[in-house]
């Protein structure tokens, strides 16, 4: 797991403020390339700095969700979204499972929705993703699926996971929360 950075260092780096913030280096860079955080107070190369202090300003002003905790002692949970196709839902599976936000996915579908959208009423097919994770996981999981759903507003839930065989359990917490891949 990634240790917090110093609060008292002079500089931060991109892996530092991802470290700070729960998220990966990537999506730091995007927040950046977005317009989303402050600029880099100095590049050296291809480096970003920030003071410590920028960040931790901006984050606290930005009204961050925080991270949820274990409920009721519940370590797991399953995350569930949905979306149009079946593409779509192998491309969202297999990029959060290889980036290790979730230990395993299953896609179910063709399923029916029912739904209110814009003031009326709709039905349709969608593919439902279900997501596999440690708690501790939920808050880098649910960016990387806002970022790279294809919908504005995706469904995104997390359900505790209340009991399951201990084996199971054991390798979904290898597979998230160790560096080396779980047999």
């Amino acid at each position: 797991m990634t240790t917090k950075p110093d609060p008292d260092a002079e500089w931060w780096t991109t892996t530092d403020v991802a470290a700070y913030l729960g998220v990966l280096v990537g999506t730091v860079s995007s927040y950046r390339n977005r317009g989303q955080m402050p600029e880099p107070t100095q590049t050296l190369g291809r480096t970003h700095l920030w003071s410590p202090s920028t960040i931790i300003s901006w984050h606290e002003a930005r009204n961050p969700r925080q991270q949820p905790e274990v409920v009721s002692g519940y370590e797991f949970i399953q995350v569930s979204t949905a979306v149009e196709n079946r593409v779509e839902a192998e491309k969202i599976a297999r990029s959060a499972v290889e980036l290790r936000l979730a230990a395993g996915a299953q896609i179910t579908g063709p399923v029916v929705s029912a739904f209110w959208h814009l003031g009326e009423f709709g039905t349709g097919e969608e593919w439902q993703v279900l997501l596999k994770t440690h708690v501790s996981r939920y808050t880098e999981l649910e960016a990387y699926l806002l970022e790279h759903h294809p919908w504005k507003n995706p469904e995104i839930l997390a359900t505790p996971i209340i009991a399951g065989s201990a084996a199971y359990l054991d390798w979904l917490r290898k597979s998230i929360l160790e560096d080396h891949k779980a047999s």
